[in-house]
């Protein structure tokens, strides 16, 4: 014959008595319990309301001279600009005006995974610069400003110079031999129409003539890569978003409440504690 346990069956006791004690404690506050949910969330509807909204939009970008971690490292130095509300400096570097500065509230930069080239190449390096502004009108300035002040990097310029120097060396030397071909194709005219033997007529013109189109198209593709050389290539662009990130309501909502609870569990559980200590003190007395 089974046999309950005087112990296990005093704790259900004294568990559900104490659970009851709580619904009682709970009851009868109810209407403090309430109040303060009203007012948490009233205050929360204010804070959302009275909350400056905070937007966020991001631009894609391509560059064959900047790494991920030197992009990272310039932005990171803009957003200790920002956090310390260094708005003059930051506009200075940014090409913005002073207030346009002080809208932007964060910005980070970030690779596209899987966009790099074969072996950590740089030439396909693309990555996104996400910001987050007070104020979504400012994008486009704000858009061009950060270019500007990546292409204006020391870092960056010197090797966009390099690269102008390579391009206009080969360009010189795809004249020169063009201009040896023409006077290579001259000799063979002259002595096709003239019939004079020498070394030429071991030369076989359409080879020159295919040589010498292909040193022009190579001259056209270096002058073309010089003109459309730059070290920032805008993929996509900001997009002003009417929707702020926050605050949002529901999130205002829900935290002015649930701190309205904690506030109200506190204040009933002191209350309690007054009132039974009270009720010690008479009976003792």
């Amino acid at each position: 014959m089974k046999t309950e346990n005087p112990s296990n069956h005093s704790d259900e006791i004294d568990l559900g008595d104490l659970l009851l004690r709580i619904v009682n404690i709970l009851s009868r506050n109810k209407v403090l319990i309430l109040i303060f949910i009203g007012v948490g969330g009233g205050l929360g509807f204010i804070h959302k309301t009275l909350k400056s909204p905070v937007y966020d939009s991001s631009m894609m970008l391509q560059s064959d001279i900047l790494t991920e971690a030197y992009s990272e490292t310039l932005t990171e130095n803009l957003k200790k600009l920002i956090e310390q509300g260094n708005h003059i400096l930051l506009a200075d570097k940014l090409y913005i005006d002073e207030d346009q500065a002080s809208q932007l509230v964060d910005i980070k930069v970030e690779g596209v995974e899987g966009a790099s080239g074969p072996e950590g190449a740089v030439e396909n390096f693309i990555f996104l610069i996400s910001v987050e502004t007070k104020d979504n009108a400012i994008l486009e300035d704000l858009q061009r400003g950060i270019i500007k002040f990546l292409e204006n990097n020391e870092f960056v310029k010197k090797r966009i110079d390099a690269k102008r120097s390579r391009y206009n060396a080969l360009i010189d030397q795809m004249k020169a031999e063009g201009n040896e071909m023409d006077s290579l194709k001259g000799l063979v005219n002259k002595q096709l129409m003239t019939g004079e033997s020498n070394n030429l007529v071991f030369l076989d013109p359409s080879n020159i003539y295919e040589q010498a189109l292909r040193t022009y198209k190579e001259e056209l593709s270096y002058q073309e890569q010089l003109t459309l050389i730059e070290s920032i290539q805008l993929i996509e662009g900001f997009i002003a978003f009417e929707r702020p990130i926050r605050p949002r309501l529901s999130i205002s909502l829900a935290s002015g409440v649930g701190l309205a609870l904690l506030l109200a569990i506190g204040t009933i559980f002191l209350k309690e504690t007054r009132k039974y200590l009270q009720t010690l003190e008479s009976k003792s007395s």
